[in-house]
């Protein structure tokens, strides 16, 4: 019963990547699925409930992709390139999960339930960001972490837009500028 309720939660975060919140609809997961229609409002009754699912189908993702706490960096260049390859994956092999993100970012700016619960998962990677952080000795992590995250909400976002595309560049267009907020955070240390 996981295993359908998954199947249908990760084809509605296609349908979302590929046709935005209209797109969504019971149909179209049931079609993307290659299910019999109904089997979607079987799993999820309302338009709603698929959305929370969605919402929580995707925290579930991001949160089995976190690296466990004995991975955290210890150095500038291995955080740069966590943070680098981090970025380069939500644009790539990720890009489906980094646009319905976003569709369920811009539809929970009204709903507040929703956007509640897309906040405290944010703040989840922030505090993670932050420990790293902390770790290399930066003065106010958090705010470092949330300055970080800022930043590649951003570069993300604008990659996604109009690129570059290729791995190698992108792993260059990503990194300057990562390397470049972390440093500046580094040089603040007492």
């Amino acid at each position: 019963m996981a295993d359908r309720r998954n199947e249908i939660l990760d084809t509605a975060l296609h349908v979302l990547a590929e046709h935005g919140m209209r797109g969504l609809t019971h149909r179209a997961v049931d079609a993307g699925a290659g299910l019999p229609l109904g089997s979607t409002s079987y799993y999820f009754r309302t338009r709603d409930a698929l959305i929370a699912g969605c919402l929580h189908r995707l925290l579930e993702l991001d949160r089995a992709d976190l690296p466990p706490a004995a991975a955290v960096p210890i150095d500038l260049d291995a955080m740069v390139d966590t943070a680098t390859r981090l970025c380069v994956a939500m644009v790539g092999v990720g890009a489906h999960r980094t646009l319905a993100r976003y569709e369920l970012s811009l539809y929970a700016v009204r709903v507040p339930r929703l956007r509640a619960e897309l906040v405290e998962a944010g703040t989840t990677l922030r505090h993670l960001g932050a420990e790293q952080l902390a770790g290399l000795g930066v003065p106010d992590a958090m705010a470092a972490s949330e300055e970080l995250m800022a930043a590649i909400d951003g570069l993300v976002y604008t990659a996604l837009l109009r690129g570059p595309h290729d791995p190698d560049a992108l792993r260059a267009w990503f990194g300057t500028p990562i390397r470049r907020l972390l440093s500046t955070h580094l040089e603040a240390r007492p």
